[in-house]
């Protein structure tokens, strides 16, 4: 289908929705990432067997994660690894959840991102001399990233052209100013010192 235009309501069933029109819909607006609020699916050690996740929200192209609650995963390997706590939009099986992704022994897992899976990485989980460290990686936009509306980078490159525009006319306007010091019939001076060139009529304005 080229076109598509809703939500419009039904009449005996000529207007049905799939879950992905409303998926596209959202991600015409909405980037992917977690909630920006600061604890929000952030990952916490409890032990060196558990980790817990705190409440929060997510969007992945254009689908809704929430936890209402915080949630435990338990640790299950001992050996030195480098894992991922990974939040997981499946649409074949139509689950967005949070998961534990066993790396190596020196790197984490990379991420899956295709029509099927797409997955952020919450945080990095390191195992090693029995011992559990957790980084946080929802900040990092290569790997998980934060929600926001987009657009919002095109309205500031937009400002960004205006402000460089508006900054050469000031300086063509500054120098022809400069250039006409003293130069009219009357000359006007705007200036902090006596000008040093100036003739009976011109007009002297001190700056403080």
């Amino acid at each position: 289908m080229a076109e598509f235009g809703g939500f419009f309501n039904s009449v005996n069933g000529d207007r049905k929705y799939k879950s992905e029109d409303f998926a596209n819909y959202f991600k015409t607006f909405i980037g992917n990432g977690v909630n920006p609020s600061t604890d929000s699916l952030r990952v916490i050690k409890v032990s060196n067997t558990q980790i817990k996740i705190l409440p929060g929200s997510a969007c992945i192209n254009g689908y809704l994660y929430l936890n209402t609650a915080e949630l435990t995963k338990t640790i299950t390997s001992t050996v030195a690894k480098v894992n991922r706590v990974i939040l997981r939009l499946d649409i074949v099986n139509r689950i967005l959840s949070i998961v534990i992704v066993e790396g190596t022994a020196t790197a984490p897992p990379t991420l899956t991102r295709n029509s099927s899976v797409y997955e952020l990485s919450l945080a990095k989980i390191t195992i090693k001399n029995n011992t559990v460290t957790v980084e946080d990686e929802r900040g990092q936009a290569s790997l998980c990233g934060y929600m926001a509306f987009l657009g919002k980078d095109d309205l500031q490159s937009m400002w960004n052209l205006f402000n460089q525009q508006w900054g050469a006319q000031k300086d063509i306007w500054q120098n022809w100013f400069n250039n006409m010091q003293g130069q009219s019939i009357r000359g006007i001076y705007i200036q902090k010192t006596v000008p040093t060139t100036h003739k009976v009529g011109d007009i002297w304005i001190e700056l403080s």
